[in-house]
């Protein structure tokens, strides 16, 4: 807040407030690449393990960010609590984490029991589809991820509310549902990416 007083109107001194509202801005990051990322062909039962290398694996040697930005080493630090988003967040920022949490894991990757042989990635996107189609599994539904994607997007504003600047290093497909929900809350989307280091940049 700033105090703006005209002193020379006597005898009373009259003091104008004005508030000055000062931009917040949540930058969301996926991970690198994975180590485990490749693209065999399997069947069912085998892509099911595939998913489970996934989740456990960190990021390859070979996947770096085009640059490592100063400006974002000042933001709180927030990531998902896999491994790939810990370490991408060490990587990019050169320290771990202030806050990690499960809340920020990709939305989960569906595992069918279709008797089919696909690559790795067909699987995914196949899998995918039917998944948003409703159909279910032994795993998180389509309905429960949107809704732990907005509780996310509610955290991270929260948390620009009391840091100012925020980052998350997170994943492609929650990621893509926390920026329409920042979106739709009014926040501006400055810039967007959503391959591997991809950025997204908001603020509200």
């Amino acid at each position: 807040m700033v105090v703006v007083c005209a002193s020379h109107i006597q005898p009373a001194i009259i003091c104008r407030f004005t508030w000055l509202r000062f931009l917040m801005e949540i930058i969301l990051i996926r991970h690198g690449k994975p180590t485990s990322a490749n693209n065999p062909v399997l069947n069912a039962v085998d892509f099911t393990k595939w998913v489970r290398r996934y989740n456990f694996s960190d990021v390859s040697t070979n996947s770096r960010p085009d640059s490592i930005l100063d400006e974002y080493k000042s933001h709180y630090i927030v990531s998902s609590d896999l491994e790939r988003a810990i370490h991408s967040a060490s990587i990019y920022t050169g320290q771990s984490p202030e806050l990690t949490s499960k809340l920020y894991r990709e939305m989960e990757i569906p595992r069918y029991k279709f008797p089919l042989r696909f690559k790795a990635m067909t699987w995914v996107y196949i899998n995918r589809a039917f998944w948003m189609l409703g159909l279910k599994g032994s795993f998180e539904s389509y309905r429960q991820a949107k809704i732990r994607a907005e509780l996310a997007s509610d955290h991270l504003v929260e948390l620009a509310r009391e840091q100012d600047k925020v980052i998350l290093f997170g994943h492609g497909y929650l990621n893509l549902h926390i920026r329409r929900s920042l979106i739709k809350k009014g926040w501006k989307l400055n810039s967007k990416s959503n391959g591997f280091w991809g950025i997204s940049s908001l603020e509200g």
